[in-house]
């Protein structure tokens, strides 16, 4: 992402993309958050865009990024076994297990414009063993798809296009929601103790819909 922003800063135009063949430094929302990969066994990159690229610019970019790894995915054959889901706000599963992650960041000039930054993580192959996750994780090697990091980016980059033009990327995303009418936990900021609830949707801006019971409620930051 430092190196996504050096591109901007020197007149690179939106839509660049700066692809790491091995992360040592990766970053998650949260401080002490990694993602772990040996030399080509992930797929790492952030690319960038203007938000009037997006034609929802108001809906959660994280979600319309992961709706275009969605779209991937399944014109992969991906979800042929186990379904693809996006796990919101912001990670990809196959099935109960992490496949991608998505971290979105808006940076902002000194002339007032900027560019949203989506740093992109895919497991290719198995992630290796005894790597400290905090979920089940999983790769596109376990459904069967031999991608290199070249074939990956290349063939993601157009469904990502795809995803930022969507007409209603809230009906899209809605329909590949991980745990839709289910019981889900989530930690939310501030709270000692997760909360459950049952995924009931999203709202116009990617804010989850669930109920709890303390009625319906709408969690616009959590994981």
């Amino acid at each position: 992402m430092d190196d996504a922003q050096e591109l901007e800063d020197r007149g690179e135009p939106d839509g660049s993309v700066a692809w790491a063949g091995v992360q040592t430094a990766g970053r998650g929302r949260h401080p002490g958050r990694v993602w772990y990969g040996e030399p080509g066994a992930s797929l790492l990159f952030t690319v960038y865009w203007r938000p009037s690229r997006f034609r929802v610019p108001e809906f959660a970019p994280s979600l319309t990024v992961g709706l275009g790894l969605c779209l991937w995915m399944e014109g992969l054959g991906a979800a042929s076994v186990e379904p693809v889901r996006l796990k919101w706000p912001n990670d990809v599963y196959r099935g109960d297990r992490k496949l991608a992650g998505i971290l979105v960041r808006q940076r902002w000039s000194a002339s007032g414009q900027g560019c949203l930054h989506a740093g992109i993580g895919v497991n290719l192959s198995a992630p290796p063993s005894g790597a400290p996750f905090r979920t089940p994780a999983t790769s596109l090697a376990e459904a069967g798809l031999d991608l290199t990091p070249v074939q990956a980016l290349t063939s993601l980059l157009p469904a990502l296009a795809t995803a930022l033009d969507h007409r209603d990327p809230r009906a899209a995303c809605e329909a590949w929601l991980w745990r839709l009418d289910a019981e889900m936990e989530l930690s939310l900021p501030a709270e000692d103790r997760p909360r459950r609830g049952v995924v009931r949707g999203l709202d116009d801006r990617g804010r989850l819909v669930w109920d709890t019971s303390s009625g319906r409620q709408t969690v616009s930051s959590g994981e």
